[in-house]
């Protein structure tokens, strides 16, 4: 499956803002593949520094996946993104380091930022009191547990795929235990296909998650994982629609808990202060956690749209409340431009599904799987 995540003018743009703001000095190549240390060996020396700077991105733009579900392009965009902060090249390498994360997730298609009112109305949202009791870090760790690292491998009329160096094609994403052995995530996670791509066939789709890897622990890249398999998938809603699946494992995860479910709609009228706190695995990285910066502007009865400046690629994470409860699945984010957000000129728009929405469409569809998923939600009840 030979492909570009971008077209060669995008990738001249990238190459043209990549050597405006020096990121051609070989001490800055160090820097920019820091994240992707496997990534040496698909890489020609070529000598010339500019030379080498088109021929290392060229070279990335051509690779898929690595064998952790990592997208070699999207981290170096990212890290190019840190490197010129709050700098003129920084916007155009966020640009498409979205372009990028969006079409390698399969993430379904997000409203323009145009037609968000933030944006509209240039909207600047203030810094408020963030101070939390010391309990919600010790809650925050316990929730963590339970947060797992997704590697699913990708089918193609019942053949697993490989890349170019004849590794499992394989996505990643984030997931989370609903029950002691069933495990929520997207569907276009368990999908494991570009956003370009029509959806896996329903046999794909099942050997997939069956085939799927759960990684708990992930908290670190020299962390011991606990690493469990799945035995199916039990129910999902395509990303066209509510975008949810349910893993069941192999084996029950007895020494984490499951984490808490918001049984009614987050609603959100204007001037509300509601932060809301994602733990996730970005970009298939190690896990890790937003927090106090993530704030709700909008949601209707199937979704919740939050502000944030950290979260990218993070598919599937619980989105909770400040009590660790999760009160909506993420599925999916968005670069917005001339935004004042907590005293910056940037922002990036998330979307997740309302978990009352889920519980609602389980209810519907699969009432004995909500039943054994009912213990977690709170208050009992529907």
């Amino acid at each position: 499956m030979s492909f570009q995540y971008l077209e060669p003018d995008e990738l001249n743009e990238v190459v043209a803002t990549a050597v405006a703001a020096g990121l051609a000095d070989r001490d800055y190549r160090r820097l920019l593949l820091a994240s992707v240390p496997a990534i040496r060996g698909y890489l020609n020396d070529v000598g010339a520094p500019d030379l080498q700077l088109r021929s290392d991105l060229v070279a990335l733009n051509g690779i898929e996946r690595l064998a952790d579900g990592s997208v070699p392009l999207q981290l170096w965009l990212g890290e190019a993104a840190n490197l010129t902060a709050g700098r003129v090249q920084e916007a155009a390498f966020r640009r498409y380091q979205d372009k990028v994360a969006a079409e390698a997730s399969g993430q379904p298609p997000l409203p323009e930022p145009s037609s968000l009112p933030e944006v509209v109305n240039n909207e600047a949202i203030v810094h408020e009191d963030d101070m939390v009791a010391v309990g919600f870090l010790a809650e925050g760790a316990t929730a963590g547990r339970s947060v797992a690292k997704l590697l699913v491998p990708r089918f193609d009329n019942g053949v697993q795929a490989f890349n170019a160096a004849g590794e499992p094609l394989r996505a990643s994403g984030t997931g989370w235990l609903i029950t002691r052995d069933l495990v929520v995530t997207n569907h276009h996670v368990v999908n494991a296909r570009r956003d370009s791509e029509a959806n896996a066939s329903e046999d794909d789709l099942r050997r997939q998650a069956a085939a799927t890897t759960v990684q708990f622990d992930y908290d670190a890249r020299d962390a011991p994982l606990t690493e469990v398999a799945v035995r199916q998938l039990e129910a999902y809603d395509p990303r066209e629609g509510l975008d949810f699946a349910v893993l069941r494992l192999a084996r029950p995860m007895t020494d984490r808990a499951p984490l808490r479910l918001w049984p009614r709609p987050v609603t959100h009228i204007d001037g509300d202060y509601r932060p809301v706190n994602i733990i996730q695995h970005p970009g298939g990285n190690p896990k890790s956690v937003a927090f106090r910066n993530n704030l709700v502007t909008a949601a209707d009865d199937t979704t919740i749209r939050y502000f944030t400046d950290t979260l990218r690629g993070s598919s599937g994470s619980p989105v909770f409340d400040d009590a660790w409860t999760v009160v909506a699945l993420h599925r999916g984010s968005r670069g917005v431009p001339n935004v004042q957000f907590q005293g910056r000129s940037a922002a990036v728009v998330n979307f997740g599904t309302q978990v009352k929405a889920i519980l609602d469409q389980l209810q519907a569809a699969n009432p004995a799987l909500l039943a054994e998923i009912q213990p977690a939600v709170a208050g009992g009840g529907n």
